[in-house]
């Protein structure tokens, strides 16, 4: 593992840390691999004596906490206020813009589309209904009902592809809420 390897996961495993003390354990670290190559290293080899990156992190967390509780629940404090308005945030935007007038009517559009293809392919029984109870054979209307059958198979196709398509916007977008509240990007 390289210099920016272990860096970029050090860095990534203390994000809980504030940004002071954070940024003062790096630079330690980075001074470990300025050292380490002037004596002729590598930055593996560097990387291999300092130890594993996310055990580091946790060490150092731990001894974070220990050193300085007070910090640590005033950062859970901040953290609880940042959840309750990123709930709020995310309720305006979910029901006031995006789910309810944008995201119900995109999956309504999908339904009945998904059951006018349904009435497409069913068209041909109806036009059997009609025969048997007027007794009178059209072809036209036969031949017309068959060509709209034909268009609802591919309507159904359409709709399945365009469902699963919405299904996982869905779910990346209830994701991407779940992230926003727990503190992610």
């Amino acid at each position: 593992m390289n210099k920016d390897q272990f860096l970029t996961i050090l860095r990534k495993e203390l994000k809980s840390m504030p940004g002071k003390d954070q940024k003062e354990l790096l630079e330690d670290y980075e001074t470990h691999y300025a050292f380490g190559e002037q004596t002729g290293k590598s930055e593996e080899e560097i990387s291999l004596e300092l130890g594993n990156p996310f055990e580091l992190a946790r060490e150092a967390l731990e001894e974070y906490k220990r050193d300085s509780p007070h910090l640590m629940k005033k950062s859970a404090s901040d953290s609880m206020t940042r959840t309750i308005f990123a709930v709020i945030g995310l309720f305006s935007l979910n029901f006031i813009l995006a789910v309810v007038p944008i995201g119900l009517s995109i999956w309504a559009v999908w339904l009945s589309l998904l059951v006018s293809a349904a009435a497409m392919i069913v068209a041909p029984l109806l036009v059997l209904v009609d025969f048997i109870s007027i007794s009178q054979f059209a072809a036209g209307k036969f031949f017309a009902t068959l060509a709209i059958s034909g268009l609802g198979i591919f309507l159904l196709a359409a709709c399945i592809y365009l469902g699963k398509m919405l299904l996982q916007l869905t779910k990346s977008y209830y994701n991407w809420n779940i992230r926003v509240i727990k503190g992610g990007n």
